[in-house]
């Protein structure tokens, strides 16, 4: 690789060091911010963030919904990639446009598992994560799912 593909052989060596590789910052910290603080200005980030990606992943949801209701596929049947069947687009708005995507199962699968995650997590600290979700828009994440879960087999997101 280091021959091959130098760039990706640095790239690889970087995130595997112990240290972080920041030469161009002074005495750059590893630790996290006190108590797992997000701090505002990532917030703010993230209510930008989720203008955009809670209405795209609603919609997206409901045509998924729709054509798992139509389509019925088998259990281990691909559900992304060119083996799988598309899904089509999904219509949603933000800031009072239009917008048409497609509707990628595979979102679902990623959100799933931060959804078992949260419900995994004890009351105390779901309600942290509900509080900090709502601060910054992304709260529905929590509740936006598909009829059908998706898993993997044979290195493909599969329905289940």
């Amino acid at each position: 690789m280091q021959k091959r593909a130098p760039r990706v052989y640095r790239w690889v060596e970087r995130m595997n060091r112990a240290d972080q590789d920041v030469p161009e910052f002074f005495t750059p910290g590893t630790d996290f911010l006190d108590s797992d603080e997000i701090p505002e200005t990532l917030m703010a980030v993230l209510r930008a963030v989720a203008e955009d990606f809670v209405p795209e992943t609603r919609a997206a949801a409901e045509r998924i919904n729709d054509w798992l209701g139509r389509q019925q596929p088998e259990a281990g049947a691909a559900a992304v990639g060119r083996l799988g069947n598309l899904v089509g687009s999904a219509e949603f708005s933000v800031r009072g446009q239009t917008i048409t995507a497609l509707a990628s199962p595979y979102r679902f699968y990623l959100l799933q598992r931060v959804q078992a995650i949260y419900a995994g997590l004890p009351l105390d600290e779901q309600a942290l994560v509900e509080q900090m979700l709502q601060a910054c828009g992304m709260r529905d994440m929590l509740a936006i799912k598909l009829d059908r879960s998706i898993g993997r087999s044979g290195n493909l997101e599969v329905w289940v």
